[in-house]
């Protein structure tokens, strides 16, 4: 990897990376203001997982400003599906 320019930033065990927490809190945070609009006091395991598929699907859908490509989104990098 090091002969194609690839950086690792490997972590050990017990370490903290701060991006990634930021990254979690916030879908954490996504799925959590769409869990407290629902009218269910019960939510179904399968309702719990969509949600969370939704709260992580629609961010990688548009391109990041700090990403690898500056039109295409990471949706479209790992499937090839294109949205409008």
């Amino acid at each position: 990897m090091e002969l194609q320019g690839i950086d690792m930033n490997i972590t050990g065990r017990d370490e903290h990376v701060p991006e990634v927490e930021r990254y979690i809190r916030t879908f954490k945070e996504r799925a959590r203001a769409i869990i407290i609009t629902l009218p269910f006091k019960i939510l179904l395991n399968q309702l719990i997982v969509e949600i969370v598929y939704n709260a992580i699907f629609w961010p990688n859908c548009f391109p990041h400003k700090d990403g690898i490509h500056s039109t295409f989104s990471p949706c479209t990098k790992v499937t090839g599906s294109k949205f409008d």
